[in-house]
């Protein structure tokens, strides 16, 4: 009897102990459990980089199971048929239209398309500068900008630049996206806005190059302890150390790349082979189809720094991210596409940086509104370049999906 009382006794004050510190880590810490931010995507392994949810609430998101007609069961998601299936697997990139700064849906695109078979549009694709981040409003983003210069230059009121790109998106998936939202829709002009994701972003996440950034959380969730997800989720204390890992795993791989000559130029040659060759893939299928399409080098404050001769360490050193730099700019002078190659990095050289920039990458509006002129002969020039039109008879004779 002593013995049981003494069990029950330690069980009890390591319970009070462990729901104490866990307290003490949230209120006086102020300590978080686990709340994936990220939501997942059954094809581009991400969705709306920007929407701050738990869980849960993505489940009913613009790009989680429920808006794919799938049910909840006891241990998974289900598919029973009562909702209306799709007639085209285009609509599992449908959510890349809807994303916060987006002036355009899926629906209201393919509307156009049918309701005004004469008018152009653009397609942009890319990362959450593509997207207009940082600008306080849909109207003050780079794209709507320069829409409204377009239509104003042109007399026409029917000229259209569609938005499909995704923050955190790196070139895989924007050629995902080329393929997936812009070709069955038969577009005729596209706008490729990226790079930056693509030399860095591997480096905030612990992944290869090339692969999407939440990829080694998503083999995480599956491969490993799922009970030990689950405490991170509901304890700030496991979470504390999940993050702890994670950041030292990040921090070390940085360090070996600063470090290390021979790994950075392993790093930074798979980086560019990648990259272009997810740009010259697109590219050539645009050649071969008839469709105007241009990749713009995205402008970023390291390299705004370099043209100036202004410190330009980013998540590498400064001397890693020259090399990036020259790298870039010389696999760009040796493309066989160089031609649909636009390189935007010098735009913010005679504007004040700190007007300009609100964090590495992104920039303010007025910021936005340097990109929306700069883009403009460009614009105009793919306009010229192809035929009108925003879609295609076949999907217009489709029923809504």
């Amino acid at each position: 009897m002593s013995l049981s009382r003494t069990i029950v006794s330690t069980f009890v004050t390591v319970i009070v102990s462990l729901v104490v510190a866990e307290l003490v880590a949230r209120a006086v810490f102020s300590l978080k459990p686990l709340v994936i931010q990220t939501p997942y995507h059954p094809i581009y392994a991400l969705a709306e980089f920007d929407n701050l949810s738990t869980n849960a609430e993505m489940a009913h998101g613009p790009s989680g199971p429920m808006a794919y007609g799938y049910e909840e069961g006891v241990f998974g998601y289900y598919y029973d048929g009562r909702t209306l299936p799709p007639r085209s697997s285009t609509n599992l990139s449908d959510f890349l239209f809807r994303h916060t700064l987006s002036r355009y849906d899926a629906a209201t695109i393919d509307r156009l398309a049918c309701e005004q078979p004469n008018s152009a549009a653009i397609y942009v694709l890319g990362g959450s500068v593509a997207q207009g981040h940082s600008a306080q409003s849909k109207a003050a983003t780079w794209h709507a900008l320069l829409e409204g210069k377009l239509r104003r230059q042109l007399q026409r009121d029917d000229i259209f630049l569609f938005n499909g790109a995704m923050g955190g998106y790196l070139s895989l998936q924007d050629k995902m996206a080329y393929y997936l939202a812009a070709v069955p829709r038969n577009a005729r002009a596209v706008l490729i806005l990226n790079s930056q994701n693509d030399l860095v972003v591997p480096l905030s996440s612990g992944t290869r190059p090339g692969d999407p950034f939440v990829l080694g959380v998503r083999f995480g969730q599956f491969f490993t302890d799922g009970f030990f997800w689950w405490l991170a989720k509901h304890s700030a204390i496991v979470n504390a150390l999940v993050q702890s890992e994670v950041k030292q795993a990040i921090q070390t791989y940085r360090q070996r790349l600063n470090e290390d000559d021979a790994a950075f130029a392993q790093y930074a040659e798979a980086v560019m082979d990648i990259y272009f060759e997810n740009m010259h893939e697109v590219l050539e299928d645009c050649a071969i189809h008839g469709r105007a399409c241009l990749v713009t080098i995205q402008p970023s404050r390291s390299f705004t720094a370099i043209n100036r001769g202004l410190p330009a360490s980013d998540v590498l050193s400064e001397k890693r991210m020259r090399s990036f730099y020259e790298m870039l700019k010389q696999r760009v002078a040796r493309s066989p596409y160089r031609a649909r190659f636009v390189d935007l990095t010098g735009i913010f050289d005679r504007s004040d940086m700190a007007e300009i920039y609100t964090d590495g990458a992104h920039f303010s509006e007025r910021g936005q509104a340097i990109l929306a002129d700069e883009l403009m002969q460009s614009a105009l020039g793919l306009l010229k370049d192809t035929a009108g039109g925003t879609g295609t008879p076949g999907r217009c004779r489709r029923p809504s999906i």
